[in-house]
């Protein structure tokens, strides 16, 4: 086996959290969910439709932290949002959740080398400093709050 191939191997089965978007349908979607959890978003436009492997890092590293979002301009239904955001070529781009009171949202384009540890600080520095918890669903609150019994075995000796 080649060295190549097993590191080729190793960065092709990393867990991803990275969602892609294939349309305006998609990103709508995509800005609800982030919206409801209250998760900055995080645009990763890009010319071909290869998710990064940085960015599948920081999309585990960042998980429930940042929405983190591959937006691929060799989709032709993805290019109404480049020119939404105005962007041409690769871009990362960071959007602060909405608030009530707020129209316009807070855009934040970074702008120094794509390399990890730069990607690393800035995903830092924007994202949310303590992971969202989902909120627990009624029947399981209750089952919480009710000691399990434990039950009366009969054994034969």
């Amino acid at each position: 086996r080649k060295a190549d191939d097993m590191i080729q191997f190793a960065l092709d089965s990393m867990p991803s959290f990275v969602e892609r978007i294939s349309g305006p349908g998609d990103f709508e979607n995509f800005k609800k969910k982030a919206n409801k959890y209250g998760l900055p978003m995080m645009l990763v436009f890009s010319e071909n439709r290869i998710v990064m492997n940085e960015m599948k890092y920081l999309s585990t590293e960042f998980r429930r932290r940042a929405l983190v979002a591959h937006i691929s301009l060799s989709k032709k239904e993805n290019r109404n949002i480049f020119f939404e955001y105005g962007v041409r070529g690769q871009a990362l781009i960071t959007s602060a959740p909405h608030t009530d009171g707020e129209e316009k949202q807070n855009l934040v384009t970074f702008d120094g080398k794509w390399n990890l540890h730069r990607l690393r600080s800035f995903f830092a520095e924007h994202a949310l400093k303590t992971e969202v918890k989902p909120k627990p669903k009624p029947d399981e609150a209750k089952k919480e709050d009710v000691p399990q019994q434990k039950q009366k075995v009969k054994t034969e000796l």
